[in-house]
């Protein structure tokens, strides 16, 4: 169960809050909030043709000019992440047999070979 959470919180914070995809090219602003390259630029294109400001989409902080630096810890759990999705949807999950260990066998598995 724990396991699933994990992953869960970690889908969670690769997903970008523009596009609702896995993040591409991520950025983070001087806000600390991350979106992907290209949502992030069509959002200020979208807003500088409408007379409005720069701004963060999520919290509204007004930047003075563009800064957009690459958010390499991100763009990593990203890569992880997709590891993770294709890994389970792979191979579900499987107990491995067990394995008895010496020459005993149950009474209802024994052959009487005389």
């Amino acid at each position: 169960m724990e396991g699933k959470g994990l992953v869960a919180e970690l889908q969670r914070a690769a997903t970008c809050p523009a596009c609702r995809g896995h993040f591409k090219d991520p950025v983070i602003l001087d806000c600390d909030h991350s979106y992907c390259r290209a949502c992030i630029t069509r959002y200020w294109e979208e807003a500088t043709a409408n007379g409005r400001v720069i701004s963060c989409p999520h919290c509204k902080k007004v930047f003075e000019r563009k800064n957009l630096r690459t958010n390499v810890k991100l763009a990593v759990e990203v890569k992880i992440t997709q590891h993770l999705n294709a890994k389970t949807a792979e191979v579900p999950f499987a107990p491995k047999p067990r394995r008895r260990r010496g020459w005993w066998t149950p009474a209802a598995i024994r052959h009487d070979w005389t």
